[in-house]
């Protein structure tokens, strides 16, 4: 697997099944990633039932050292609407049961965290967006300075192709364009993961059981769960944060985009322009599916029966 430099990195997420995945990689590679906080955001679910489920998702990892952030309890311009359970579960994660935490949120809201780490970080600040993108667009509103601080967006959202909550918008863009449109006009460089590239990688049982045998056991039957629950439908935001582990998973085209916010039929869609030059957007086109594998193989290795966590 690919050396990388360890990045500091903020997820902005609204757990969410795939979320869980997510989250449950991203902690697993503590070498390569440094895991600066979460951002809860709703959108899955409302904003205090995705923030506890990010910190009881971290405590069976055994990353409660991870701060979690509360973000915004609506999008820019609507409030959320009902809770997804028919892709979530009623209680966000897909109806399984995880060992809960005390911890809670911290006093600072998600959008003053960002802000903070981004200054902290001093340019290097890797933003890993796996929900509606409201609570960076709110952060790039209050503190406009932000996005000369910020490395990169890495995005599941969007798609080069065919949306899923409209022929024309994904979900993570569809559900509050006007944020996402503030985020692409941004000039902040973003890895656009989107639905067309997510949906070359599923996770099936099959896959996933034979890596996880020597997987300590809550985590491996949470993730069965959640993989059971999804029928073994791609987890779409594992994927974008599986490019942090090893960017070459994904093939890459250069494009200029813009978001729809005027024609209601269309509103959400990325309108996608490829280009010769990177001009600050690059789109997955293609998955290889062994490294993506390798890297699910490696995640699950460093869950191991039997060892001591702190």
């Amino acid at each position: 697997m690919k050396e990388m430099k360890r990045v500091p990195v903020i997820l902005d997420t609204d757990p969410g099944v795939d979320d869980f995945f997510a989250i449950v990689l991203m902690g697993a590679f503590d070498d390569i990633i440094d895991f600066r906080g979460i951002t809860a955001m709703g959108g899955n679910n409302k904003t205090a039932v995705t923030s506890r489920n990010a910190l009881d998702i971290l405590h069976l990892i055994h990353r409660d050292d991870v701060p979690v952030y509360y973000g915004a309890d609506s999008f820019l311009k609507e409030p959320f609407g009902a809770p997804v359970a028919d892709h979530h579960g009623h209680n966000g994660i897909g109806d399984i049961t995880i060992p809960h935490t005390d911890r809670t949120v911290e006093e600072i809201k998600a959008w003053d965290a960002i802000a903070r780490e981004a200054e902290r970080c001093d340019g290097n600040l890797v933003l890993v967006t796996i929900a509606p993108l409201t609570n960076i667009a709110l952060t790039l509103q209050k503190y406009p300075g932000v996005k000369e601080k910020i490395s990169k967006i890495v995005m599941m959202g969007g798609s080069t192709g065919k949306g899923n909550i409209t022929p024309y918008a994904e979900a993570n863009i569809g559900h509050d364009p006007y944020a996402a449109d503030v985020v692409f006009a941004s000039g902040i460089p973003v890895d656009m993961v989107g639905l067309n590239a997510t949906i070359q990688a599923p996770v099936h049982r099959s896959l996933f059981d034979p890596l996880s045998e020597h997987t300590e056991k809550a985590v491996r039957e949470a993730l069965q769960g959640l993989i059971d629950f999804r029928k073994g439908e791609p987890m779409h935001d594992a994927l974008a944060v599986s490019t942090l582990i090893d960017d070459s998973i994904i093939t890459w085209k250069n494009f200029e985009g813009n978001v729809e916010t005027q024609d209601a039929e269309k509103r959400g869609k990325v309108w996608l322009q490829e280009t010769e030059e990177y001009k600050g957007l690059r789109c997955a086109m293609s998955v290889n599916l062994e490294k993506y594998h390798a890297v699910i193989a490696e995640m699950l290795k460093r869950y191991p029966e039997g060892k001591a966590y702190e």
